[in-house]
């Protein structure tokens, strides 16, 4: 079933579509809605739907037909229905990255400092967050934590999400507490033995590579349903990135890296031997 988020981005899509084959602009559209420019482009980058009545308008101004009206409403309505993921109160720039997760066939991701986050233990996961104390109020870590473990089930479905992870070594060596190092890069071992996830180690020994800079992920959708998307995340946020070339960019960047990074069988190795330390 498609989750509410794609459900917005498609009819925001559609709606932008639609006002640029009738040449108006979006100050145009929010003079018609009586509302703000910017009320116009949420609407059109999915990241909120608008109302029935809001809608009527549009289609009206846009003269859509009556049986592309029907799908379009329909649309809407599943668009503003709640994911599971609304009831973990996580931050509207996260919400919509879990929304496109849930929709996903494959992610591709790329971790500097970190395990991601689809690979995380319990006891990881809590230490990332009571840490992140800049993000995560000390009341909402076990509700993160929840969300957290909720995204993994994906990895578990009957028709399973893809997952290919390249991490740098140092996401290793940060593991420098026992009591989580453990069970997190036992838990890496284990799951690199699954036919849907593929784990790659970027050591250090590769020297610079094309991601210094940051970690990201790339999601891949079915066909003929939205093209694929990229999310970036840092010290007080993330977003997603929906343009065709910087998606491009940093699928190129994905495959260089992989390139670089030791083979399946060699980096289940070096995990083995970071949990030996």
């Amino acid at each position: 079933m498609v989750s509410p988020t794609l459900r917005r981005k498609t009819l925001g899509a559609e709606l932008r579509r639609l006002r640029i084959e009738r040449g108006a602009s979006i100050e145009e559209i929010a003079k018609l809605l009586g509302c703000s420019s910017g009320k116009v482009s949420h609407f059109e980058t999915g990241r909120n739907a608008p109302s029935k009545a809001e809608l009527i308008v549009l289609m009206g101004h846009y003269k859509v037909p009556a049986d592309q009206q029907e799908v379009l409403e329909e649309t809407r309505e599943e668009a503003r229905k709640r994911g599971w993921w609304s009831t973990y109160r996580l931050p509207p720039w996260f919400q919509d990255y879990v929304g496109m997760e849930a929709d996903a066939i494959r992610v591709r991701t790329f971790e500097l400092e970190l395990i991601p986050g689809l690979l995380q233990t319990e006891s990881y996961a809590r230490a990332i967050n009571v840490i992140g104390s800049h993000m995560t109020e000390p009341s909402e870590v076990d509700r993160k934590v929840a969300a957290r473990l909720r995204r993994q089930q994906r990895l578990n479905d009957q028709d399973p999400l893809e997952l290919h992870a390249v991490v740098s070594e140092a996401a290793l060596y940060r593991c420098a507490d026992p009591a989580i190092a453990v069970d997190q890069l036992t838990r890496l071992i284990e799951a690199s033995e699954r036919p849907n996830i593929t784990i790659q180690i970027l050591p250090f020994s590769a020297g610079f590579h094309e991601s210094v800079s940051g970690s990201f992920a790339l999601l891949d959708f079915p066909p003929d349903t939205w093209p694929s998307s990229a999310y970036q995340e840092y010290a007080v946020g993330g977003h997603l990135v929906d343009d065709t070339g910087a998606v491009t960019a940093l699928g190129t960047v994905f495959e260089r890296l992989r390139t670089r990074a030791l083979d399946e069988q060699q980096s289940k190795e070096l995990i083995a031997q970071h949990r030996g330390k």
